[in-house]
């Protein structure tokens, strides 16, 4: 995974890591908490802000991934839109009970380079 930029959050700053999920490919999105935040704090996950529907058909392109914005991930959806990095494109994908929205990637530099197929299928 790779740092693409840092969000001001309820919870402090955090680093927005990509990579790729290695079922199906789609784009990864994690926040990590940045150190000196509280001083009892150390860097570490603070939440997955994507979640992988790719794999279950959801038709997006390789620069674009699925939005976790339900749940505990809802106050992480402004300020994740609101860095620039990121747009809506509009699109959804049900998923269950649940609609996520699909975003797109700002500057193609930030693109994890697709999974490369494995002889015999799956990536």
């Amino acid at each position: 995974m790779k740092t693409i930029g840092t969000v001001d959050t309820p919870y402090g700053k955090a680093d927005i890591n990509i990579g790729r999920y290695p079922q199906g490919g789609a784009i990864f999105v994690q926040l990590i908490s940045c150190a000196g935040n509280d001083e009892d704090d150390f860097p570490g996950p603070l939440a997955t802000f994507s979640v992988n529907l790719k794999s279950y058909g959801c038709q997006i392109s390789d620069d674009e991934f699925n939005v976790k914005n339900w749940s505990e991930n809802e106050c992480f959806v402004e300020p994740m839109l609101a860095s620039g990095l990121f747009e809506d494109t509009g699109r959804t994908c049900l998923s269950g009970y649940v609609v996520s929205p699909i975003w797109r990637l700002c500057d193609p530099a930030h693109v994890p380079e697709p999974l490369r197929r494995k002889k015999g299928g799956v990536a």
